[in-house]
């Protein structure tokens, strides 16, 4: 009779405060990849020189010196846009990956005592029957 009582406790647990809490540690998981690949300050910076690395306009206007240091920011804001949208595609794509492959672990979760109960009996039919 305990055993019966443990087997439904066990159940109780893992479809119901279990499968709550693996629904936020999954929202928890979204929310940090979002902040490990920092999409929200990439795209809010996107138009940035990269790194930072820009050159200052001098206070005397010298055409030559303006212009190359007009091209050199120019090119630093290109660089910028090229690296932060490869770092936006593969954040995305890392994001995108772990939310389809989310219904996968949910349906793997939901049938785990199923599978524990049926490995168990396939290893005694292993041990016993073969």
């Amino acid at each position: 009779m305990k055993f019966i009582t443990i087997i439904l406790g066990y159940l109780k647990w893992h479809y119901g405060k279990a499968l709550a809490t693996t629904f936020a540690f999954w929202k928890n998981i979204l929310v940090y990849l979002f902040n490990y690949f920092s999409l929200k300050n990439l795209i809010g910076n996107f138009f940035a020189p990269w790194k930072r690395l820009a050159d200052s306009y001098p206070k005397q206007f010298n055409f030559k010196v303006y212009f190359g240091i007009f091209i050199v920011n120019t090119i630093m804001r290109i660089v910028g846009i090229i690296m932060r949208t490869i770092i936006i595609i593969i954040g995305l794509f890392v994001c995108v990956i772990y939310v389809v492959f989310l219904p996968a672990s949910l349906l793997f979760w939901l049938a785990l005592p199923v599978i524990i109960i049926w490995l168990i009996v396939y290893g005694l039919i292993l041990i016993f029957f073969s």
